[in-house]
């Protein structure tokens, strides 16, 4: 096992130790608010968890579905502020 191993796993864990964290102030929180932000704090670390392990398991498709995750987060960021002004314009 090389340094860059250890360093992507570990990545990987504080990555994946932010998403069970964020998860559980979801499941946990009342408000709708607080729900909303939480659900971007939970997708960024899915994807880079994705993008370091693709640096080790390398893949055809790397780069298009980080490119389709990051406008799936755009998305994400203009439903968060269309539920933080409860619809408004």
């Amino acid at each position: 096992m090389s340094a860059f191993d250890i360093v992507c796993y570990t990545v990987m864990a504080i990555m994946g130790l932010a998403l069970i964290m964020a998860l559980v102030l979801i499941i946990a929180t009342k408000n709708d608010t607080s729900k909303a932000v939480l659900a971007d704090a939970v997708f960024y670390p899915m994807v880079g968890i994705y993008v370091v392990w693709t640096m080790m398991h390398p893949s055809s498709i790397t780069y298009e579905v980080v490119l389709l995750a990051g406008l799936l987060g755009l998305l994400s960021s203009v439903s968060m502020a269309r539920i933080l002004s409860k619809g408004r314009r």
